[in-house]
């Protein structure tokens, strides 16, 4: 059984850090337990940062002085080797909700001055005791739909708090079997060779070999959760396969599995055309990048439930729409 205990504290304990530091603090917070030219991803606005003063003066202490104390709730934590590099890195990945009142503007967006819940994904590559590498991914959609600032087109699924795993056992702060998580991501790289050989879709017989039937499937803001195969075929499937068109797919940059959880990241993990009527988007020949996690429940030989953040303002933007400016108007 490969340990992943102490690549867990480290992560754990720097996130305490951080979430116990003002704005101003964040830095020296992150020093003890952060690479100094550490490679932080993040979504649109943020891309790529270089160092510790560039994720605090990016993200992390604009989103502080926005929203105030924030408190980190945690649905899914777990650690794993990468199949991508042939599991020979480490990496941990912590997904929930960051909590706070949004009383002043972020990133240009306007504030609901209520209690506010961002949806976050994180992906931390650890080597030799320090946090080396981090994929940030947060729903900035999620977070705008909740004071009622919806994409014109509106969503093809349902708009809610995205809840955690029905199982409530997604915390895995203890060791886990190496080898159910091994069943678990390699379940997830059968599951999208599958898609990938079916040009992204989604057909019956995929669904019947790799999802539970009653699998639920938590979308990102702009899009929406939908459960159950009929579900997931009107909100999500369906929508997304007639109004965009297959470019290319990248590989992921991490995927990886503890226990019955598993997922990946990809910076991007695959480029479409606009065939028109996604997100009230007109027909297009420009590529645009999805940059897209997903995180997995795995029941037994099944896939049961499926968390995604897809970076859908960068795909916007990189066809001329700053989605962000249209919904950033105060509700």
């Amino acid at each position: 059984m490969a340990d992943y205990q102490d690549a867990k504290a480290l992560v754990r304990t720097a996130n305490t850090a951080i979430d116990a530091a003002d704005g101003d603090a964040v830095a020296s917070a992150m020093e003890p337990y952060y690479a100094s030219d550490v490679l932080w991803r993040g979504m649109h606005p943020f891309h790529e940062q270089a160092g510790i003063a560039a994720v605090t003066d990016t993200y992390w202490r604009p989103l502080k002085d926005a929203m105030g104390p924030l408190q980190r709730r945690p649905d899914i934590f777990f650690a794993g080797s990468n199949e991508i590099d042939g599991f020979s890195s480490t990496w941990v990945v912590e997904m929930g909700h960051l909590m706070g009142t949004w009383d002043r503007p972020w990133i240009s967006l306007a504030p609901s001055r209520k209690l506010a819940f961002l949806r976050y994904c994180e992906f931390h590559r650890v080597d030799d005791g320090l946090i080396t590498e981090t994929a940030c991914y947060v729903d900035i959609l999620n977070l705008l739909a909740q004071s009622g600032r919806h994409p014109s087109a509106g969503t093809t699924g349902s708009v809610l708090l995205t809840p955690g795993p029905a199982t409530h056992d997604g915390l895995l702060y203890d060791a886990h079997s190496e080898t159910e998580g091994r069943a678990s991501v390699g379940l997830i790289s059968d599951m999208v060779t599958d898609l990938r050989a079916n040009k992204v879709g989604s057909p019956e017989d995929h669904m019947t070999r790799f999802w539970t039937p009653n699998m639920c499937w938590f979308g990102p803001g702009g899009i929406g959760a939908s459960a159950c195969f009929d579900g997931y075929r009107r909100g999500h499937s369906g929508p997304f396969e007639d109004h965009l068109e297959y470019a290319r797919h990248t590989e992921h940059v991490a995927r990886l599995g503890e226990g019955n959880y598993g997922g990946f990241f990809g910076y991007p993990s695959l480029s479409l055309r606009s065939k028109g009527g996604f997100l009230g988007l007109p027909p297009g020949e420009v590529e645009a990048d999805m940059r897209i996690v997903d995180l997995y429940r795995r029941d037994g030989e099944k896939l049961a439930e499926n968390w995604i953040f897809i970076d859908i303002p960068h795909f916007m933007a990189m066809q001329r729409v700053d989605i962000l400016a249209e919904l950033g108007r105060e509700s």
